[in-house]
């Protein structure tokens, strides 16, 4: 009895040795897990960035521009206003239709102005025979005074009418030269060449002096005024290129130049007014549409171009970090133009093609620190 006793005791004590064991076991298994991970995730001692923080260093053509904007106008327009008061008798043309210089455009009822004329020639020629007749007296009484005939008193009234008689002749010559101008100003010829953009007046009506009658613009070079913020304008000159789309022609680009600048700011707005030219031989472009673009202030042409949040100053540096064998490079660099239209730099010296940059402003970032891309 006494044996078996002891012989469940001693199998009862090995269990428990063995339980204790293997709960120790698993104690320390447990212990060691936590701190194989601590050491996992304490083994890299550097920076992590996302795609999104890193930028590649390319190739491209950078363009430093101030923006433009405005409405599109022909340079050449001339606005045709009627000299005389008459009946529209004729009209050659329509809206729309090419016109040249010289065409005739209408003509007004020249019946009254002829009239006038024919008045005005009559009483010319009666003055000049006026003008004869005292210059005859005025000889006459030149040579009886001279004798003694005539008292000076007579002289002198003839030498009052000659003077009267050819001032008359003067003013009436003068009226016939209008009279002339009125029936010459009855036809009405296109000042320039271009398309006829206006027609006011129709055969039959009657129109008052200086009145609207055509609107001919020529198409051939077209104007926009664009207003600029007085603190650009100082960046802009005279002759500098200018690259403007317009509405309804999609990516097309077309090519201008600064023509003016406006010497004056605009008290409203602040702004100043940029005049630009553009070239418009096919005549695609018309009055009214609107422009929008920019004034080249500084072009290059395949520089290596990085963000503009990449570049950054320290000590008087212009710097740029580079990500390169999983470190980072402190790069001291030369910028070839700054403040394209795109927001990029073109560097000359210190950062080649294809290199990867810090893209990411307000990072503490330094020489030859640990870094990687998260998740590689």
């Amino acid at each position: 009895m006494m044996k078996r006793v002891v012989k469940i005791g001693l199998g009862v004590l090995g269990l428990a040795v063995l339980v204790a064991g293997g709960l120790a076991v698993l104690k320390g298994r447990q212990a060691t897990a936590p701190a194989t991970a601590a050491a996992a995730l304490t083994r890299f001692e550097g920076i992590e960035f996302s795609p999104a923080d890193l930028a590649q260093a390319v190739r491209a053509d950078l363009r430093q521009v101030v923006r433009l904007s405005g409405s599109l106008q022909p340079l050449d327009q001339s606005l045709i206003r009627a000299e005389v008061a008459a009946v529209v008798n004729e009209i050659t043309v329509r809206r729309g239709e090419r016109v040249k210089k010289g065409q005739l455009l209408a003509r007004l009822d020249t019946a009254d102005l002829g009239a006038r004329l024919r008045e005005k020639q009559s009483n010319l020629d009666s003055a000049r025979s006026a003008l004869k007749l005292a210059e005859i007296n005025r000889e006459k009484a030149i040579t009886l005074t001279q004798r003694g005939v005539k008292s000076q008193t007579a002289l002198d009234e003839a030498e009052n009418a000659w003077r009267n008689a050819r001032a008359n002749v003067s003013a009436l010559e003068q009226q016939l030269t209008m009279a002339r101008k009125g029936v010459a100003d009855a036809a009405i010829y296109a000042p320039i060449d271009g398309l006829l953009a206006e027609r006011y007046v129709n055969p039959g009506e009657r129109v008052a002096i200086d009145a609207k009658l055509f609107v001919i613009a020529d198409l051939d070079t077209i104007e926009v005024e664009t207003l600029v913020p007085a603190r650009d304008v100082p960046q802009l000159r005279t002759g500098q290129k200018v690259m403007l789309r317009v509405e309804g022609f999609g990516d097309r680009v077309f090519d201008g130049h600064i023509e003016r600048i406006n010497p004056t700011v605009q008290s409203g707005s602040r702004s100043i007014p940029v005049y630009v030219l553009l070239k418009n031989p096919e005549h695609i472009l018309r009055g009214g549409m609107f422009g929008s673009g920019e004034a080249v202030l500084a072009e290059k042409q395949g520089t290596v171009a990085i963000p503009g949040e990449a570049l950054r100053r320290e000590n008087g540096d212009r710097v740029v970090y580079v990500l390169k064998d999983g470190r980072l490079k402190r790069r001291s660099v030369q910028v070839a133009l700054e403040g394209s239209a795109d927001g990029r730099v073109g560097i000359a010296e210190g950062v080649t093609e294809g290199e990867t940059v810090v893209a990411t402003p307000g990072l503490r970032l330094t020489d030859g620190l640990a870094a990687r891309i998260a998740g590689r």
